[in-house]
């Protein structure tokens, strides 16, 4: 009896393994289609993202599987990224830093204010508008370069 034991255990391990063997096979098949249904995201455009309110933001991040991950605690920059990247579209660079000398034109004001001042004691109605005039002009230069 022992002997008709060992005799059908390797067949038995045989057929498992014949089992085992044409699940495998099977199981690639199946985690092949998730994956494709996955990457079925909506196609998005850069514009289409930026304009989206928040709700629809995690909408569409879901619509995307498991791709994106801890979409309820993200705020509306870290969804628009995250469905940029997933949409391949080229994050924007940030500004590049001013090359204008701001210190230097901290310096034009101050010498253009003690112009103005000037102006003001001689009562030079031209000189006084021109110097003012320059200076709101360095004003507004020294502003949009922050």
């Amino acid at each position: 009896m022992a002997e008709e034991e060992k005799a059908e255990a390797p067949a038995e391990d045989a057929e498992e393994a014949k089992a085992s063997a044409e699940e495998s096979q099977a199981e690639p098949e199946k985690a092949e289609a998730p994956a494709a249904e996955e990457a079925e995201g909506p196609k998005l455009t850069a514009r289409e993202i930026e304009k989206m309110n928040v709700p629809k933001l995690k909408e569409a991040a879901f619509q995307y599987g498991g791709k994106i991950t801890g979409v309820h605690g993200m705020d509306k920059a870290q969804l628009v990224r995250a469905l940029k990247e997933i949409n391949n579209i080229p994050l924007q660079e940030a500004r590049k830093a001013s090359q204008i000398d701001r210190q230097g034109l901290k310096q034009k004001i101050k010498s253009l204010k003690r112009e103005r001042d000037g102006a003001l004691e001689d009562k030079d109605p031209v000189k006084l508008k021109r110097v003012r005039t320059r200076a709101k002009a360095l004003r507004r230069k020294l502003i949009r370069s922050s």
